[in-house]
Formats: structure tokens, C-alpha cells, sequence
């Protein structure tokens, strides 16, 4: 009669591969190479804003994109896509609300980021990761 101890039995599982895992110690280490964020067009805006308080007239001109995950980049277009009439009136919301001072901005730092969280507000599927404007102009009367 064979009389096993503890120690033995181990020896035996680890031998017969019983103790082994499927998974691969240097495959941790490894990360996928993330792609970067990909460019997805919002749209362009044309518009005027009346004050009547100071009796002005500022007429808006820009147009805007933004950075997406590359694997939420399809459902964002067609959400975009859907959402063009609610997004219009949230773009032109905020560009009345601006101040002076932050459409004076040359970064447009306070604009751009008020942008971005009112898209992302909209945006059931995905989130913008950041905002730009191009052909900024703003002429007030």
C-alpha cells in the first residue's frame, strides 16, 4: 500500500496539469494598442441673435467637430444624425448665453466646454471626449 502525503499529492496535481491556467502570465502585461479618438463632423451653424436690451445684433458663424472612441464613432453618427434639430437649438442656446469675454477668448476655452457638456447631455450612445470649433466669427452690431 502507497501511503501519499499532502506534499506528494501536490506534486502530482501540479504534474498531471491540474494546477495549471489557460491563461497566459506575459498576456497581462500586454495591452491591446489603443486607436486614437476619431474626428466626427457635428455641424455648421449660421445664425443671429437679437438683443433688445442693447439693441444689437450679433451674427454667429462657426462650425464644430469633436473627438469620439473610434468603436462608439457609428452609433454617435447616426445619434447625431437624429438629434441635428435638438442639437441646433442647444448649439444656439449657448452661444447666446456667452459673454464677450468668452467669445473674445482665443482658445474659446469657457464656449468649448459648455458645448461639450450640452452635446454629451444629448448623446445617449457615446460620449464626446472633446469639442472643436473651426472658422470661428462673431460680428455684433
Amino acid at each position: 500500500m502507497v501511503r501519499l502525503t499532502l506534499t506528494s499529492i501536490l506534486m502530482l496535481l501540479l504534474l498531471a496539469g491540474c494546477g495549471s491556467s489557460d491563461v497566459d502570465p506575459t498576456a497581462a502585461n500586454e495591452e491591446k494598442p489603443s486607436l486614437p479618438p476619431q474626428e466626427i463632423a457635428i455641424g455648421e451653424y449660421a445664425f443671429r441673435a437679437y438683443d433688445p436690451a442693447s439693441n444689437t445684433q450679433t451674427r454667429f458663424d462657426f462650425a464644430l467637430a469633436g473627438l469620439v472612441k473610434p468603436e462608439e464613432l457609428e452609433g454617435l453618427e447616426v445619434e447625431l444624425e437624429k438629434k441635428k434639430i435638438r442639437i441646433r437649438d442647444r448649439v444656439m442656446i449657448v452661444s447666446r448665453e456667452s459673454t464677450i469675454e468668452e467669445l473674445e477668448d482665443p482658445d474659446l476655452v469657457m464656449f468649448r466646454r459648455r458645448l461639450l457638456m450640452e452635446m454629451n447631455r444629448l448623446i445617449d450612445d457615446g460620449q464626446l471626449s472633446d469639442i472643436y470649433v473651426s472658422h470661428f466669427r462673431v460680428k455684433t452690431r
